[in-house]
């Protein structure tokens, strides 16, 4: 079967004003998208769209980094450019994004109000969890601007949703940093575990045991009227007969900042320095089209036959695990790894759970998968698992007060870099 290509994560950057150890970008933060390749990765999806009827005849650009919003200039130029395209050939178009939230201002609402674009922030609930990783090249915790940023937000768009990187070091404090986030006005996150680590047996239980608590809070939360929602507890519990975990390789992709094309974002890593027609999962240039079919064909056969019998396949969205997640620690897209699918046991659990709490004992529970931003937009499974070197590093309260400030200046600074 034919997929055009209509969906994907744009890079607009390269660079960050966080160097997060546990990001899968491994560190590498230079290097910026020129106003023409960003045109023709538009062109390029919108040609793909043509070729398509009905539902799948629209566009939907999410944008990516580094961090997109230090190119907030770039971002409006293009987000204007798209819809002059939508227009002239009556092919409907969307935006969203993913952000660290740093830059995510007061001053950039109204664009992003009047173009339907809205992103998912990246917070990890409190602020010993936030900054445990989330920190800036010179060691200060972002969480103080993040938090500060996400209630403006929140003030604007009630509906916003953040994302969290459950990680094993805090995963005894789950249920603390959800109940912190829901309690900041959230009423909808996802969470997508950091599988690096020393993942044992003992703290795969303590995650389910935590994932329950959360489960009960959000059952006392809708009985008090909050509607509050977790994707990933509700996404599994129910039958999937789909082949498929998510759109990679198929209708969405990952384009970086030279035009190159990836199954999706996670598989462009920043350490690699190489021409993109020598890396072995680049599949095509949004110049050149698709330049690597076999590789792509992988994904569009969703071949799980690696995965023998396991029952998780038909009665959960896991489809053999994300594609990206496999490849990272096996090699191959449909070779699950095994961390991964420990998890999916205990999420299965864990909705089992929320459906018997929740879902039975309401009428009108949200069903479609939404990690976009907005009260309309269907999912392609932008979401990210971090890969990439962990090293935290431990400041004293003392030196991470003096750094705050300090990273204050520099976004600022790095902001209007990028603006002017």
């Amino acid at each position: 079967m034919y997929y055009p290509i209509t969906r994907a994560s744009l890079n607009l950057t390269r660079a960050c004003p966080l160097a997060c150890s546990y990001c899968f970008t491994n560190g590498c933060r230079s290097g910026d998208l020129s106003e023409e390749m960003g045109k023709r990765a538009i062109d390029f999806l919108f040609e793909g769209a043509s070729q398509c009827q009905g539902r799948d005849r629209n566009v939907e650009i999410s944008w990516w980094g580094g961090e997109p919003l230090l190119k907030w200039s770039l971002l409006k130029k293009l987000t204007l450019y798209a819809e002059d395209v939508s227009r002239k050939s009556a092919i409907p178009v969307s935006f969203g994004g993913t952000t660290n939230g740093l830059l995510l201002t007061p001053d950039k609402f109204d664009f992003l109000d009047s173009h339907h674009t809205f992103f998912m922030v990246s917070f990890d609930g409190t602020k010993e969890t936030h900054d445990y990783y989330r920190k800036s090249a010179q060691g200060v915790g972002s969480h103080k601007i993040v938090e500060r940023n996400l209630k403006a937000a929140l003030i604007r768009w009630p509906f916003y949703r953040t994302r969290m990187g459950p990680f094993v070091e805090r995963i005894d404090h789950f249920f603390e940093d959800c109940k912190y986030t829901f309690d900041l006005g959230v009423t909808y996150l996802m969470f997508s575990p950091v599988y690096e680590g020393n993942w044992t047996e003992e703290k795969w239980k303590i995650f389910e045991d935590q994932c329950m608590k959360v489960v009960d809070y959000m059952a006392e939360l809708r009985a008090q009227g909050r509607k509050v929602d977790i994707e990933h507890f509700r996404s599994y519990t129910g039958k999937d007969n789909s082949r498929w975990a998510c759109g990679a390789g198929r209708q969405y992709v990952g384009v970086d900042i030279d035009g190159a094309i990836y199954p999706c974002h996670r598989y462009n890593k920043f350490s690699d320095n190489r021409p993109w027609q020598e890396k072995e999962v680049c599949i095509g240039h949004v110049e050149h089209g698709i330049t690597r079919p076999e590789f792509r064909q992988i994904f569009i056969d969703g071949d799980h036959s690696l995965c023998g019998k396991c029952p998780r396949l038909e009665d959960t969205p896991c489809h053999g695990s994300c594609p990206a997640v496999n490849y990272d620690f096996t090699g191959n897209p449909m070779k699950p790894h095994l961390g991964a699918c420990r998890y999916v046991e205990m999420q299965k659990r864990v909705s089992k759970y929320y459906k018997e709490k929740i879902m039975d004992k309401e009428e009108g529970v949200q069903t479609s998968c939404m990690p976009y931003n907005g009260p309309d937009r269907s999912c392609d499974c932008y979401n990210a698992n971090y890969t990439g070197p962990i090293k935290p590093k431990k400041l004293t309260d003392e030196v991470i007060a003096m750094l705050l400030q300090d990273l204050n200046a520099r976004v600022a600074k790095l902001e209007a870099k990028s603006n002017g």
